[in-house]
């Protein structure tokens, strides 16, 4: 599957140290502690945010999965380097925010972000029309 950006995997994440403590993370010899509990406040916020970001991706990724006409328009405006064609297809695709939009001669890339500014969470999809 490739690497994964932005998160540390570690499938040995939480070993358990001589005591038997499940908290503590041990590598070689260190004992260094885990992520302590924290309010989930941000998380909740952050999950709610997404659930909207994600409505208008569905949108948008709807459109062009059930609309020929529509992805050929969507195509055609963007390898002309028609941004505002580009943009004005995808607000009329019914979207509350407007992702941002970036091309180029293999595909196109929305990447939506909460309209309030608040930046605690971000919606990439890259769809490809050229190999």
């Amino acid at each position: 599957m490739g690497e994964i950006p932005y998160f540390f995997n570690d499938p040995d994440g939480f070993r358990t140290n001589d005591d038997g403590d499940k908290n503590d993370y041990k590598t070689e010899g260190e004992l260094t502690r885990a992520f302590s509990m924290r309010n989930p406040d941000l998380l909740i916020q952050s999950a709610k945010s997404s659930q909207s970001l994600m409505d208008d991706a569905k949108k948008v990724v709807d459109m062009i999965a059930t609309s020929k006409p529509f992805s050929t328009r969507l195509m055609a405006a963007a390898q002309e380097s028609k941004t505002a064609a580009v943009t004005d297809m995808i607000k009329k695709t019914g979207v509350k925010t407007v992702p941002d939009i970036k091309y180029n001669p293999d595909g196109i890339r929305f990447d939506f972000y909460p309209k309030s500014g608040e930046v605690n969470c971000h919606i990439i999809i890259n769809l490809k029309w050229s190999n």
